[in-house]
């Protein structure tokens, strides 16, 4: 196994927290990759990708987002990407402080949201050196069609009243993330499959929690990272599943196609979490070698 080190990053006041992996044989520092998760995905789900990660020669760091799991900030379990996005470039200036990694030589590899985050830095922060996007919504306004038209109209209800609310010095309004629809009590994520997947995978662990703020809703619906894609320079490895409706596969294809060389597009068969599910450690040490032979 890789050795791991707990690191804290400062930033803007808030302290977001993780684990740096890095290879026990390298011969000098090694490349450094950044994971991230999908929505509402602890940084610890991620800690035990490192080996494969450390099989290529790499070094990786995984820390919570602010607001999230072990770091600091408030509201808790608010989600917003594109502050995700700045942070994430404020956390790629830390690293390039650090003697040893090679923040020079520094890959993104994110899942769902992660991915799309992922872009979106490599997009804006030429210190990117190459990225990994998996199964990415890339556009906010079709992440609306996730419920249906009475949830969705109900949703976007409580945006303004919880705007409201929070004026008024109440705490974030939440709802849940993942679970059964229930007449009162919406829910972000309800299909079995990505229930099945998620409660085996990041339920059980103590930094995560089955929620997220009402303007989290606002926030996602609001990121449109495919109007980025000339930007994206760094070499891209974009995974797809060619069924995907919760991250809409058409539009990220058509994402895929506007990036400039040098790409890679994979799509394995099936629905979003079906993919992760059926072929993820695939996903995992594929993605781990590409990097390795690009950073």
């Amino acid at each position: 196994m890789p050795t791991a080190e707990d690191v804290e990053f400062l930033i803007s006041g808030d302290a977001l927290r993780g684990k740096l992996f890095r290879p026990d044989d390298a011969p000098q520092p090694p490349p450094v990759v950044i994971l991230q998760g999908g929505l509402g995905g602890p940084a610890e789900s991620n800690w035990e990708m490192a080996a494969a990660f450390a099989d290529a020669g790499l070094a990786v760091l995984s820390y919570d987002h602010r607001g999230t799991g072990y770091s600091d900030g408030q509201p808790r379990q608010q989600f917003d990407p594109w502050q995700q996005c700045r942070d994430l470039r404020d956390v790629i200036t830390h690293l390039t402080l650090r003697e040893d990694v090679d923040a020079g030589r520094l890959g993104l590899w994110g899942v769902s949201i992660g991915g799309a985050n992922s872009m979106f830095v490599a997009a804006t922060d030429r210190r990117v050196g190459a990225v990994v996007s998996i199964i990415p919504p890339v556009s906010g306004w079709s992440a609306r069609a996730l419920q249906p038209p009475e949830t969705l109209a109900e949703l976007e209800a409580l945006i303004p009243l919880d705007r409201q609310a929070r004026l008024r010095g109440e705490p974030a309004a939440t709802i849940r993330l993942h679970g059964e629809p229930e007449p009162g009590r919406p829910v972000m994520f309800s299909d079995h499959e990505g229930l099945e997947f998620v409660t085996k995978r990041i339920h059980h662990l103590p930094s995560f929690r089955n929620e997220i703020t009402v303007s989290t809703l606002d926030h996602l619906f609001e990121m449109e990272v495919r109007a980025y894609a000339e930007r994206i320079t760094a070499p891209l490895l974009m995974v797809l599943a060619s069924e995907d409706t919760v991250a809409p596969v058409g539009e990220a294809r058509e994402m895929f196609a506007r990036v400039p060389e040098p790409k890679e597009l994979v799509e394995y068969d099936g629905q979003h979490y079906e993919i992760l599910s059926n072929h993820f450690p695939e996903i995992i040490a594929r993605s781990a070698g590409w990097l390795g032979s690009i950073l």
